[in-house]
C-alpha cells in the first residue's frame, strides 16, 4: 500500500514548490484547498480510487475519511456513494455498540453532506439520495420509531422520481406505508389503499422504462407490494376488483401483467372474482399455464359448465413443472376435481381424486371430510336394499373423520360435529346380532365404490 503512495507523491512533488500557503478546502469552500493541504487532498482522492478498486477497504476507509472531513468536494459525487459502502463496511467488522453508534451517525451525516453538495445533481439529485439514505437507515440504526424518520424520506424519493425510483425504494416504501397503516388501520386504510393503486400504476412505467436489466427487479418488487398488500387485511375482493377491473382490459396484450393479477386475486383467495375470470381467460389465450387453466377452471365451475371445468384442471395438472416443489398446487386443483366429481354425483370418480388430493398433501384434512360425506349419501350406498349393512358406512365415514382431525387441527371442530351426528346412525347390537357377517371388534369389508375395510363396533 506504501507503493501507491509514493507513486502519487511522485507525480505531484513539483506542486510543493509553487505552494507557500495550505488551507484546507473545508475552510475557504473550495474544491481541493491549497498549498500542501491540495496536494494531501488531491493524494488522497488518487488512494482511495485505487485501494476501492482492490478492495482494500480499511485503507480505502481512511483516505474516504481524510477527504469528507477537507475538502467534501474533491472527489465529487463518487465520494459519498463510495464512503456509504465504507461505513457500513466499518460498521459491520465493529463490535463495541458505542462506535457503531458513531459510525452509524456518520454515515447519516454523510447523506447530508452530500444533499449539501450534490443535492442539484441532474442523474442522482436529492430525492435518490433520500431514498439511499432512508434504506441505509432502515437496515442500519435498530431505531424502533423509524416509522417517523423514513417514510418522508421515502415519500419524498418515490413522489419526485415517479418511474425512475430504484426498485429498493419501492419496495421499502411500501413497507413503511403498511407498518403505518397496521398503527391505525381505520385512520389510514383508505391513504393505504390509494397509494397502493398509486405505486402499483409507478410500477407498470417502471417496468416498462427500466430495460433488460432492471426489469426483473421491479417485477419482483410488484409481486412483493402485492403479497404484503394481501396480508395487510385491506385488500379484499371489492377493492382488488375496483383497483384491477379497468388495468385487465388496458393489459389485454400484457400476459406478465396478466398474470401477475391473476396470482394477486390468488392470494387474496378471490377466485369468484369476474375481474379474476378475465384476466385468467385473456392470459390463457396468450399463454395458456397452469395458473390461467385453472383461473378459467373456476369460472366453469361458477358457471356450473362441469365438464369443461374439468378439462381446464385436468389441463392445470398437466402444465405444471415436474417436481414436488408443486405438490401443494397440484392438491388445490385435484380437490377441486373431486369436488365437481362430487357434485356430477360420480362418487367412484370422486373418491379416486380425493385420494389423489391426499397423495400430495397428506395435512389437508377437507378431503377426509369429502370422503366421509359422500359415504353417507343414501342415493349411493352400496347396500340399498339391506337396512342394517347399509349403516356400516357411517364406521368408514366416522373413520375418515377420526383421520381428518388427526393430521389437521383446523378441521377438528367440523370433524367432530360431523361424527357426533354419524354415530347415532351406527348399526345397533341387536343389528349386529342377526348379520352373521358383523363380528364386533372384527373387520368387515364395504363393497361397492367405497370399497373399504372397516372394524365392527358394538
Amino acid at each position: 500500500m506504501k507503493n501507491l503512495r509514493l507513486i502519487f507523491v511522485a507525480g505531484v512533488l513539483v506542486l510543493t514548490s509553487t505552494s507557500v500557503y495550505a488551507v484546507k478546502a473545508i475552510d475557504d469552500g473550495s474544491k481541493f484547498g491549497t498549498g500542501e493541504d491540495s496536494i494531501r487532498c488531491l493524494e488522497q482522492v488518487s488512494l482511495l480510487s485505487s485501494y476501492y478498486k482492490i478492495k482494500a477497504y480499511d485503507d480505502a476507509y481512511n483516505s474516504f475519511k481524510i477527504i469528507y472531513d477537507e475538502c467534501p468536494q474533491a472527489a465529487g459525487r463518487n465520494l459519498y456513494s463510495n464512503g456509504a459502502f465504507l461505513i457500513k463496511y466499518k460498521m459491520s467488522q465493529e463490535r463495541d455498540n458505542a462506535k457503531k453508534q458513531e459510525l452509524f451517525k456518520l454515515l447519516m451525516e454523510s447523506y447530508e453532506k452530500r444533499i449539501q453538495y450534490f443535492g442539484n445533481d441532474k442523474k442522482y439529485p436529492e430525492s435518490y439520495i433520500r431514498g439511499r439514505q432512508a434504506i441505509d437507515y432502515i437496515e442500519c440504526s435498530g431505531d424502533p420509531n423509524m416509522l417517523s424518520v423514513v417514510l418522508p424520506w421515502l415519500e419524498f424519493s418515490v413522489e419526485d422520481r415517479g418511474s425512475a425510483s430504484e426498485a429498493g425504494v419501492v419496495d421499502y416504501y411500501f413497507r413503511m406505508l403498511e407498518k403505518q397503516y397496521q398503527t391505525d388501520t381505520e385512520k389510514y386504510k383508505e391513504s393505504f389503499i390509494n397509494k397502493f393503486i398509486k405505486i402499483e400504476r409507478l410500477l407498470e412505467g417502471s417496468i416498462v422504462l427500466g430495460g433488460e436489466k432492471t426489469r426483473d427487479a421491479y417485477i419482483t418488487t410488484r409481486n412483493n407490494i402485492h403479497s404484503i398488500f394481501i396480508k395487510s387485511g385491506a385488500a379484499d375482493c371489492k377493492t382488488l376488483d375496483g383497483v384491477f377491473a379497468s388495468k385487465v382490459d388496458e393489459s389485454a396484450d400484457n400476459v406478465v401483467d396478466l398474470t401477475s393479477i391473476i396470482r394477486l386475486y390468488k392470494r387474496a383467495n378471490c377466485t369468484e372474482s369476474d375481474v379474476y375470470f378475465k384476466a385468467s381467460a385473456m392470459a390463457h389465450k396468450l399463454n395458456p399455464t397452469s395458473e390461467t387453466a385453472a383461473g378459467c377452471g373456476y369460472q366453469a365451475v361458477k358457471k356450473e359448465e362441469y365438464a369443461q371445468a374439468l378439462d381446464f384442471f385436468n389441463e392445470a395438472l398437466n402444465l405444471l413443472e415436474p417436481g414436488t416443489e408443486n405438490d401443494t398446487i397440484r392438491y388445490d386443483y385435484q380437490y377441486v376435481i373431486a369436488g365437481i366429481l362430487m357434485t356430477q354425483g360420480k362418487y367412484a370418480d370422486a373418491k379416486a381424486a380425493a385420494l389423489k388430493a391426499i397423495q400430495y398433501n397428506p395435512n389437508e384434512g377437507a378431503p377426509y371430510i369429502a370422503l366421509a360425506q359422500m359415504y353417507v349419501d343414501p342415493k349411493h350406498n352400496p347396500y340399498p336394499d339391506d337396512k342394517i349393512l347399509s349403516k356400516t358406512v357411517y364406521w368408514a365415514a366416522v373413520d375418515k373423520l377420526e383421520k381428518a382431525k388427526s393430521v389437521d387441527p383446523d378441521c377438528v371442530e367440523r370433524a367432530q360435529a360431523l361424527i357426533n351426528q354419524f354415530v347415532k346412525y351406527y348399526p345397533t347390537k341387536e343389528d349386529v346380532f342377526f348379520k352373521p357377517e358383523l363380528k364386533v371388534g372384527e373387520t368387515f369389508h364395504i363393497g361397492g365404490w367405497i370399497n373399504e375395510s372397516v372394524r365392527c363396533r358394538d
